[in-house]
Formats: structure tokens, C-alpha cells, sequence
């Protein structure tokens, strides 16, 4: 299958994509490009918020910061991968390994470099409402909802309505947490 029509797949039509997916190659270089884009994107952050700093302690926040960032994403990865594989294990009984998990895990990475992207270009056109960053949050996680659906279902050996609450659980989770992460910055409008 070529890169754009797995690629395609992999954004649109994940149950086709996931028939032949294995190993843990392109996950991890997904999320490492992840991390990589999202520290880019947020590296004009970083220095505006480092700008009254003395120049001698600037280059070394800024380059702090940035490999910061990138571990984050990586253990966010493996952080977000262990409560699905908690979830799938004690929820829904399921036949899989945490590195099944991982890699499927990995796969919605392609979905957060598009929302890395997508953030950072309107960061250039100014700053974005609070609520509108939330909003964009949510669209992103819906569209990672079918992503591992349709990976823990083709790498799981489990009952679709168990499978459904195994993924609804952690969807719900992390809504909560980014509504109340994000809650104090949208009241402050």
C-alpha cells in the first residue's frame, strides 16, 4: 500500500487501515515527529514567555524547555497507552500485550501532528480564544476515537460492546481533564 493511501487510511477510513498493521516502527516515528512539530509549534511560546529573562539564562530555558517537551510527548504516549491497556485488561478482559497498545497508541500521533500544525498556524494569525483552543482540543480527540477503536479491535480479542467502554472510558477521562485544565483560562475571559 503506498504512503498516501495508507495515510489517507489512517485519517479517514481506520478500519481498512488497521487489516494489515503490525510492529512498532511507524508509531514510534510518528510520535517522535509528533513531539518534534509540537515542540516547533511551541517554541514561540516559550520565548515570548522567557523574553524578560537575562540573554545568558534565555538560551538555555528555551533549549530546556524545548527537549522538555519532547520527552513529555513521549511519555504522554506511553502514560495514555498504559490506561487503555488497563482499560482493555480490566474492563473488557482483553487478549492483547501493552506493545499492541502502544502501537495503536502511536498510530493517533498522525492525528496530533495535524492538530500541532493546525494550532501552531493560527498562533501566527494572533492569539486564539481560550474556548476556540478548546473546541479544536475536542475535534482532534473525537477524530482519535475511531483510531483506536478500530486498532484496539483488530489487535484485541474482545467483545465489541466491552471494547466500546474500554475506549469511551479514556475518551471521557482525558475530555474531563483538558475541560478542567482548560477551565481556568476560559473563565479568566
Amino acid at each position: 500500500m503506498s504512503f498516501f493511501k495508507s495515510a489517507y487510511n489512517l485519517l479517514f477510513d481506520q478500519k481498512a487501515f488497521f487489516e494489515n498493521r503490525a510492529g512498532l516502527r511507524i508509531p514510534i516515528i510518528l510520535t517522535l515527529v509528533y513531539a518534534l512539530i509540537s515542540t516547533a509549534a511551541g517554541i514561540p511560546i516559550i520565548i515570548s514567555t522567557a523574553a524578560g529573562i537575562s540573554e545568558g539564562i534565555f538560551g538555555m530555558l528555551v533549549g530546556t524547555a524545548a527537549v522538555s517537551s519532547v520527552i513529555s510527548a513521549v511519555v504522554v504516549w506511553f502514560a495514555v497507552s498504559a490506561f487503555f491497556f488497563a482499560c482493555l485488561k480490566f474492563i473488557g478482559y482483553a487478549e492483547c500485550s501493552y506493545k499492541q497498545v502502544l502501537a495503536v497508541c502511536g498510530y493517533v500521533s498522525a492525528i496530533l501532528i495535524l492538530q500541532s500544525v493546525f494550532t501552531g498556524l493560527v498562533s501566527l494569525i494572533g492569539t486564539a480564544p481560550a474556548v476556540l483552543l478548546l473546541v479544536l482540543q475536542g475535534v482532534f480527540l473525537l477524530w482519535s476515537v475511531p483510531v483506536w477503536y478500530f486498532g484496539f479491535a483488530s489487535v484485541c480479542s474482545i467483545p465489541e460492546k466491552k471494547l466500546r467502554m474500554s475506549v469511551a472510558v479514556p475518551v471521557i477521562v482525558m475530555a474531563l481533564f483538558t475541560v478542567i485544565s482548560s477551565a481556568g483560562a476560559i473563565l479568566a475571559l
